[in-house]
């Protein structure tokens, strides 16, 4: 394949498709954060005493804040699937 047939175009589409591949990496490591403190860390503190109660009714609002993480990360994995058109004017004949 000539390297030439690479627009600029092209190469932005591929550089925005990858920004977006990392943006994802990153909301799904948030997403999994947070689910993981309030689905195991904030119980197990709760349940030996080593939290107060109010930490405990903290727990629904890191549940909102993580799915609304995972919402922002499907958003950017639809976002970056789109982009990624760029590989069918790349190799026509694979994608048939």
């Amino acid at each position: 394949m000539d390297p030439a047939y690479f627009t600029t175009d092209i190469w932005h589409n591929i550089s925005t498709a990858l920004r977006l591949i990392w943006l994802y990496v990153f909301f799904i490591l948030g997403f999994v954060t947070n689910f993981l403190i309030a689905h195991a860390v904030i119980p197990s503190l709760a349940s030996t005493h080593q939290v107060s109660p109010k930490i405990v009714r903290l727990r629904a609002l890191v549940y909102i804040f993580a799915f609304s993480i995972l919402g922002v990360a499907i958003l950017t994995f639809i976002a970056m699937l789109l982009q990624l058109d760029v590989l069918t004017r790349v190799w026509p004949r694979v994608f048939m």
